[in-house]
């Protein structure tokens, strides 16, 4: 089987190992000349697996002419908020077989609340693709990249293409699981980051263990309610995608949402936290979300909407803090 990957990231790069390891053909796409270049030539990524060296089975290109006519699977893990114009500027070159699409990107679109999976098949709805499957769940690129113990959920509403997808990916050290709600499993993939940001916050604010525990629980009450409202199945939070996702992104070293909490906390911009950082942040284009999500399903996210209020409208952390604290009082279960 031939397989190209979209996104030479750290996320991109654990899977293109994962599969190679399975004796598949890859392909790795960068959309940098420059940095498939020095992938190819040093078999590293310095900046995002500094300890990984890339195994030479696995082609480096930013050519993916072959790439649209032969594989038959294409893995997108395209940062989200590249990820509709990238979409859209290869809709047209997806050609030849028909392919299984699997989008490995977290994220909601702002403004039309759609799913990575929902805005892949809206730009491709008219090119050969069978259809698109979303891998998800607790899985930072740092441990699948070593090989470590991880497990995830492959999710659509045709039990075959899901398992197809389980099949494709499973190995000795990479178990998957699958899952029909595919939307319930993207949102909390999308929102789990959201909270992870809070949490940093509360962290780098010097909280403590109880204010971060309360965080996660009420967090995941709060990507459970919003869910449910969008058409999500509640079961699915109680999963690898929810709890299991929401859980590792909240407290892991590894994690660049709850990185970007503690940053903010300490007085860094957006801009200076991500540069910090050195990769992309995706709960920050999610965070952008909110807005929408409480405007058109009328629900209140409270941790979530003090997230956006701090990154997007500059408000003090430790105010945003007492506000939650001092919310009306209330029963704990969801209406």
């Amino acid at each position: 089987m031939k397989i190209g990957i979209y996104g030479s990231g750290s996320w991109g790069t654990a899977l293109a190992m994962t599969l190679a390891a399975k004796g598949r053909e890859i392909y790795l796409w960068s959309n940098d000349a420059k940095e498939a270049e020095k992938i190819r030539h040093t078999r590293r990524l310095p900046h995002k697996l500094p300890d990984i060296v890339v195994p030479d089975s696995i082609a480096v290109t930013d050519d993916d002419s072959s790439l649209v006519e032969e594989a038959e699977l294409l893995v997108i893990a395209v940062p989200s908020k590249f990820l509709k114009s990238f979409a859209q500027q290869h809709a047209q070159r997806i050609a030849g077989q028909s392919k299984l699409v699997i989008s490995a990107t977290k994220g909601l679109e702002a403004g039309t609340l759609a799913t990575m999976s929902e805005i892949l098949e809206e730009a491709w709805k008219k090119r050969p693709i069978r259809g698109v499957a979303a891998l998800s769940g607790p899985s930072h690129a740092e441990e699948v990249a070593r090989g470590l113990p991880t497990a995830v959920v492959a999710a659509h509403s045709e039990e075959n293409l899901a398992k197809e997808a389980q099949k494709i990916f499973q190995t000795s050290h990479f178990r998957v699981y699958t899952n029909r709600d595919r939307k319930g499993v993207e949102i909390g993939a999308a929102l789990k980051n959201i909270i992870a940001i809070a949490v940093g916050i509360s962290d780098g604010l010097g909280f403590g263990d109880n204010a971060r525990a309360a965080l996660i629980s009420r967090g995941l009450y709060e990507i459970a309610l919003a869910a449910r409202e969008m058409g999500a199945q509640p079961e699915t939070f109680s999963g690898l995608s929810g709890l299991g996702d929401l859980v590792v992104t909240c407290t892991s070293r590894h994690s660049r949402n709850r990185k970007f909490g503690e940053l903010t906390a300490k007085g860094y911009s957006m801009e200076d936290a991500e540069e910090e950082i050195g990769m992309v942040v995706e709960g920050l284009s999610t965070v952008k979300a909110i807005p929408d999500i409480k405007k058109k399903f009328k629900v209140e996210l409270p941790i979530s909407e003090e997230v956006f209020k701090i990154v997007y409208e500059g408000a003090n952390p430790k105010r945003a803090v007492e506000r939650l604290m001092l919310r009306e009082l209330k029963s704990e279960r969801l209406p």
